[in-house]
C-alpha cells in the first residue's frame, strides 16, 4: 500500500509540474529558407529573406496559437550542399520550404522534396518554363518564362524596329537563363521577329564577344545573368564601344546593377512583373516597413519574398501545414502588393508586367504602347 500511494503521489507531481511549467507552451511550426545568402546571387536570396523575415513579424510569429520558427539555410550554389540543407530538413520534419533563388537550385530541392506529398515548396524568384505544367510539390509566386512573361516584351522590342537578336546567358544557372533566351526567341517569332543569330555565354572570352558582335551587328543584345555578372558583360561592351541596345531579363534588375554599371546602365530596358513606383497602398505601406526596418529600398526580391510569406501566412491560418498544397488550389487568389496573384493548377501564377529602361541611373517605367520611345 505504501508503494501505492508513493507511485500515486508521483504521477500527480508529474502532471501538475508539466501542467504549471508547460501550460503556456506551444507547439512551434519550422519553416525553412533554402537559397543563397553569399556570394554574387545574393543580391537575390537576402532581399528575399528580409521580406520574408517582415511578413510573419506582423504576425507576431504566431498563426492559430501556433510559434513560427523559420530557419534560413545558404545553398551557397553547391549542388551536394543544398541536399544536405533539404535533408535536413526533412529530418527536421519540416513540411513548408521556402526557395530557392536559382532555377538550377530548385531543381536540386525538387528532385527531393517532390518525393514527399506532404511537403510544400514555394519560390519568390525560380522562373524556368521546365518546372510547368507539372503536378507536383512545387509553387511560385514570381512568373516563368512562357508567353505571358514575353508577349509584351517581344512586342516592344519589335515594335522599336530591333530584329536580329545577339543572347548572352550565364551557364551557372542555365535551367533559368538558357530557357529564358529560348522562350523569349518564340515569343519574339511569333510577334514578327527572327530566329537569334547567336547564344552566347557570360563566361566567355569578353573580347570575342566584343568581335564577333562588331561582325554579326545585331539590332538588339539581350542578356540574361546575375547582376554581377550582366555588370560585367555591360561595362566590358560599353568601354569597347559597342552603341547596340541592350535589353536585360529581370535578374539584373537589382540596385546594385546600376551601381555597378554606373553610367553604362543608361539605356538598358528590363521587362518585369513588379513596379517600383507602384501607388498601390499595400506595396507603399510594405516599403515604408521595409525602409524603417533595414533602412534601404525594397527590391523586387525583397517584394516577392515578403508576398510568398504572406500565401503561407494565409495558407497556416486555412488548415495544417500538411495541406498548404490543398488549399492554395482551393483558394487560388491572393492578395499581392501591386496585383492579385492567381495560381493555375499546377503551382503558375498570372501577374501583371511592366516595361523598364535605366534612365538617368533610375528605372523608369515606359507605357510604350502609348506612345512609343
Amino acid at each position: 500500500m505504501k508503494k501505492f500511494y508513493i507511485l500515486f503521489s508521483i504521477i500527480i507531481l508529474t502532471i501538475v509540474y508539466f501542467l504549471f511549467f508547460f501550460k503556456d507552451s506551444k507547439e512551434t511550426i519550422k519553416i525553412g529558407f533554402v537559397g543563397a545568402l553569399t556570394a554574387k546571387y545574393s543580391d537575390l536570396g537576402n532581399p528575399m529573406m528580409n521580406g520574408i523575415i517582415l511578413a510573419f513579424e506582423e504576425e507576431k510569429f504566431e498563426i492559430n496559437g501556433k510559434q513560427i520558427e523559420l530557419i534560413f539555410k545558404d545553398d551557397k550554389k553547391d549542388e551536394e550542399v543544398n541536399k544536405k540543407i533539404v535533408n535536413d530538413f526533412i529530418d527536421q520534419g519540416i513540411k513548408i520550404v521556402m526557395g530557392n533563388v536559382t532555377s538550377s537550385m530548385s531543381k536540386i530541392s525538387m528532385s527531393i522534396i517532390n518525393k514527399h506529398e506532404d511537403m510544400f515548396m514555394i519560390s519568390a524568384a525560380s522562373a524556368s518554363n521546365e518546372f510547368s505544367g507539372i503536378d507536383d510539390q512545387f509553387f511560385r509566386v514570381h512568373v516563368a518564362n512562357n508567353a505571358q512573361r514575353f508577349d509584351s516584351f517581344t512586342k516592344y522590342i519589335r515594335n522599336n524596329n530591333h530584329k536580329k537578336i545577339y543572347g548572352i546567358y550565364d551557364p551557372g544557372n542555365i535551367t533559368y537563363t538558357k530557357d529564358y533566351l529560348e522562350n523569349f526567341e518564340k515569343s519574339f517569332i511569333s510577334n514578327g521577329g527572327e530566329n537569334f543569330i547567336k547564344y552566347a555565354k557570360t563566361d566567355e572570352n569578353l573580347d570575342n564577344l566584343v568581335n564577333e558582335i562588331n561582325s554579326l551587328n545585331p539590332d538588339l543584345i539581350l542578356l540574361c545573368a546575375n547582376s554581377v555578372d550582366a555588370a560585367r558583360v555591360v561595362q566590358y561592351l560599353k568601354m569597347k564601344n559597342i552603341k547596340t541596345q541592350i535589353a536585360s531579363s529581370e535578374w539584373a534588375m537589382t540596385p546594385s546593377f546600376i551601381e555597378n554599371t554606373g553610367k553604362y546602365s543608361e539605356g538598358i530596358i528590363f521587362n518585369i512583373d513588379y513596379d517600383e513606383h507602384s501607388k498601390s497602398e499595400d506595396f507603399i505601406n510594405f516599403s515604408n516597413k521595409f525602409r524603417e526596418k533595414y533602412k534601404i529600398e525594397p527590391s523586387l526580391y525583397a517584394s516577392k519574398g515578403y508576398e510568398l510569406a504572406r500565401v503561407i501566412i494565409e495558407l497556416l491560418k486555412m488548415g495544417e501545414q500538411t495541406e498548404l498544397k490543398k488549399n492554395l488550389l482551393i483558394k487560388k487568389e491572393f492578395k499581392g502588393l501591386q496585383d492579385t496573384i492567381i495560381f493555375d493548377q499546377y503551382g503558375d501564377v498570372i501577374r501583371e508586367f511592366n516595361t523598364f529602361k535605366v534612365t538617368n541611373g533610375k528605372f523608369e517605367k515606359i507605357e510604350w504602347w502609348k506612345k512609343r520611345v
